[in-house]
């Protein structure tokens, strides 16, 4: 099926209803909070968590080397920010911009939809592949010296995140409500 013709068939099936939210939601509202919330939270931490590995990545390249554990995570971590950061965006986008009064944007979102997808698998894939590869060194350089983690002390680092979980929930919420 060519684009013209997907393009086409979307924009059909939104002229013929005056739903809510796409036909996969079954017009619950519901269904549709709940994806509004998880896909914007995933986009907007994703991003957080992609943005802050990229800088330190940067920051980091005078000394680190390309090979070293501390760079592997951090690009590991990079492109799983990535990859939910992309497949969120492009469903939030899409379950933002849906009104059945307007077929041509639901029909360029449908569209950005396809080509985000390949780029998030493609992040996924990377991440998972480096992971494997890089695995057995991680795990035995975390063993060599007796270095506790001290997860607790980290709470406060939660509340951004919990932050725009909460805004994510009530935009949601009220995106849903007033519609």
């Amino acid at each position: 099926m060519s684009v013209t013709a997907t393009s086409n068939y979307i924009g059909e099936a939104m002229r013929s209803t005056a739903a809510l939210a796409p036909p996969s939601l079954a017009n619950n509202p519901g269904l549709l909070a709940w994806n509004l919330f998880v896909m914007t939270a995933a986009m907007c931490l994703g991003l957080m968590m992609a943005g802050k590995q990229a800088r330190r990545i940067w920051a980091a390249r005078a000394f680190d080397h390309p090979t070293d554990p501390v760079s592997i995570y951090r690009f590991v971590i990079f492109l799983a920010g990535c990859a939910v950061a992309s497949r969120g965006g492009a469903e939030a986008i899409s379950l933002w911009s849906w009104s059945s009064d307007d077929a041509h944007t639901i029909e360029r979102v449908a569209e950005l939809k396809r080509w985000l997808d390949p780029v998030s698998v493609g992040c996924g894939f990377l991440w998972m592949a480096l992971h494997i590869l890089a695995e057995p060194m991680l795990e035995f350089q975390l063993r060599k010296a007796p270095l506790p983690v001290d997860m607790w002390s980290r709470w406060p680092q939660l509340r951004r995140p919990i932050a725009i979980l909460v805004v994510s929930l009530a935009m949601a919420t009220a995106a849903v409500g007033l519609r």
